[in-house]
């Protein structure tokens, strides 16, 4: 019994030594290129997205299509108004059914966009503008139901 231990710790011991040496030798020690530059430019674009808010006005989105609209302000409650906004939808997962829509602006901040959603689930809005003359992505994750799924309103039983 106790050579079949020590057989079992030397096997297991060699395999965790040859995924180190094997590792070690693979990893050149380089993850991004200019580690501290990219780490200045993702807190300044941190900083930028937290002067802005997304709302998404349609709380009831349902597979097919929909008219999304969504208003976008800064960090004083003004409006915004960019024309170079692209309104992206993916599910968290893939991005097999990523797609990019048009968007037209309807006033006061508010902007809308005709967008299909082939299934129920979750899925991730993503709007890509500029501000301050830099690029910007806001998010929020928003549910779609199924248009046969009965809600049920109220208390339950």
């Amino acid at each position: 019994m106790k050579t079949l231990v020590i057989v079992v710790t030397i096997i297991g011991l060699s395999a965790v030594i040859g995924s180190i040496i094997v590792g070690k030798l693979m990893f050149d020690g380089k993850v991004v290129d200019a580690p501290y530059e990219t780490g200045l430019r993702y807190d300044e674009l941190e900083a930028l997205k937290a002067e802005l808010d997304l709302e998404i006005l349609n709380k009831n989105l349902i597979t097919g299509e929909n008219e999304l609209v969504f208003i976008l302000k800064d960090k004083y409650g003004r409006p915004l108004t960019d024309p170079q906004i692209t309104l992206i939808i993916s599910r968290p997962s893939t991005t097999r059914y990523d797609r990019e829509y048009p968007v037209s602006f309807a006033g006061e901040g508010r902007y809308s966009s005709k967008v299909l959603f082939p299934f129920y689930g979750y899925w991730d809005i993503k709007i890509r503008l500029s501000y301050n003359w830099k690029p910007v992505i806001l998010e929020k994750r928003v549910y779609v139901e199924h248009p046969q799924s009965k809600r049920r309103e109220g208390p339950s039983p």
